[in-house]
């Protein structure tokens, strides 16, 4: 969509959402970053799946990588609390087994250093990451972790310190405990984390149809407005 067009349906939008909701959408474009990503391979329980979309949200994430090999991602709506509405989510499911690789080359192809995690004390902690590359943190199942493929393919593995008898934490707490470490990195920064300003529009015209009630027939009504308009204009010529 043209970005005068896209300006045009923001400004017919606006017009049905409150002051409030507003200044709260610019608050938390503000803060949202494509920067860092997160990519979860074939994760099956509902909970830690759900967990992890509602924590990207709260740390600013955009964009969550879904690769499905063997294991089909779903959500539990009482836990992910209406988050997958502000998160995009982007599915690597149409190739087999070949999900991972292909979600990694794209990354790749895009700029994005690969960083999986791993409980070997040996590695490096993920206080130590360098966040001035855009980065991706790679999350494996739940009970095998990343796969020999995506291992295979990783810029570099991290662990996550822990001090107890326990050997790893739950994905969705590994996930929150990095967001956490590494957001404040990126905030403490001089680096351009921010989404640029066609970004801002394109998500804030998205999650305004999200607010008002039958967003496709005000679109619709509107479109055909600025058609009847063209048309009149033209034949006025």
């Amino acid at each position: 969509m043209r970005g005068k067009l896209r300006k045009k349906l923001i400004n017919c939008f606006s017009e049905y959402i409150t002051d409030h909701k507003k200044t709260l959408i610019e608050q938390v474009l503000d803060f949202r970053t494509r920067h860092i990503t997160i990519a979860l391979e074939d994760i099956y329980q509902p909970q830690n799946a759900s967990a992890a979309v509602r924590t990207c949200d709260c740390f600013g994430i955009q964009d969550l990588h879904i690769i499905e090999n063997k294991n089909t991602y779903t959500l539990n709506p009482k836990v992910v609390s209406g988050a997958s509405k502000w998160v995009d989510l982007i599915y690597h499911s149409e190739e087999g087994d070949y999900n991972t690789l292909n979600c990694i080359n794209s990354l790749k192809d895009n700029g994005y250093k690969i960083i999986g995690t791993s409980p070997n004390k040996l590695e490096k902690s993920i206080h130590e990451v360098d966040i001035h590359q855009k980065l991706v943190l790679l999350f494996g199942t739940e009970l095998t972790g990343l796969s020999d493929e995506a291992i295979g393919h990783l810029d570099e593995l991290v662990h996550i310190p822990m001090v107890g008898f326990t050997e790893s934490y739950n994905l969705s707490v590994s996930v929150a405990i990095c967001l956490s470490i590494l957001t404040q990195k990126l905030y403490a920064s001089n680096i351009d984390w921010g989404l640029d300003k066609a970004e801002k529009e394109i998500l804030r015209l998205a999650w305004y149809k999200k607010i008002v009630p039958r967003p496709e027939i005000l679109e619709k009504e509107f479109l055909k407005q600025i058609d009847q308009s063209f048309e009149k204009g033209h034949k006025s010529r």
